[in-house]
């Protein structure tokens, strides 16, 4: 059987650190990758067997409801109406899904969830640091694709995000937390949809993050069988 193809949704510049590490983890689990982006999307959509949503800027807050200035980077507006339609696209497919960061917010802004536009918004007095080495725990729920996939209770993570999940998404359940902050959202009654808010791509290194990748080309390769 032919490698399962992961379309990789990503800013018409940019984010080519993340590309190379999504694509390296992928190649690790036995799959091949295209890249999605707004202004080249020229791949016959039904080809993809999964779909990844990367990391990236701030989405427009007017997608979720917040004030038009609630965002602490440049917007790429263009990107999120083409990605919210990936996911359109790949939902009703039953495609498998696995969101990262920004990716993750979209997902849930998708299923008609919001954000706190700022962490602060969240707690004022969260101690809030980014890095893209495992600085923090998130706590895994049991019974999740995500504790399914790593095999533990907690995990070390990586942090590299100024917003994050709020209202969380209709028909989408919590996996993991770090204190107060929504750590994973994913969907139960579908093949596989997992969004999470650190960056795996970047801790191949260890087992657990490996493994996440490896469940999802899974789900890939059962789709495209």
């Amino acid at each position: 059987m032919a490698k399962p193809l992961v379309g990789i949704c990503l800013p018409d510049k940019g984010n080519f650190f993340a590309y190379l590490f999504i694509k390296w983890n992928l190649k690790i689990q036995g799959a091949s990758c295209v890249r999605l982006r707004p202004s080249k999307n020229n791949i016959d959509f039904k080809r993809l067997d999964g779909l990844i949503l990367s990391g990236g800027n701030d989405i427009d807050p007017t997608l979720y409801g917040a004030n038009k200035d609630a965002h602490n980077t440049e917007l790429d507006k263009k990107r999120d109406a083409f990605e919210l339609e990936m996911i359109d696209k790949a939902y009703k497919e039953e495609l498998p899904i696995l969101g990262i960061c920004r990716g993750a917010q979209l997902i849930n802004i998708y299923f008609e969830g919001n954000l706190y536009a700022k962490i602060l918004d969240l707690d004022e007095y969260l101690i809030h640091q980014n890095s893209i080495f495992p600085i923090k725990e998130a706590k895994v729920k049991k019974n999740t694709d995500l504790h399914s996939a790593v095999k533990e209770d907690e995990i070390v993570i990586n942090s590299i995000h100024n917003q994050a999940i709020n209202k969380v998404g209709k028909d989408l359940e919590v996996s993991s937390k770090h204190e107060s902050i929504i750590e994973s959202v994913e969907k139960k009654d579908y093949p596989f949809l997992l969004a999470l808010q650190w960056h795996p791509e970047y801790l191949v290194y260890l087992k657990d993050h490996r493994n996440i990748f490896k469940k999802f080309v899974k789900a890939c390769i059962d789709y495209k069988s």
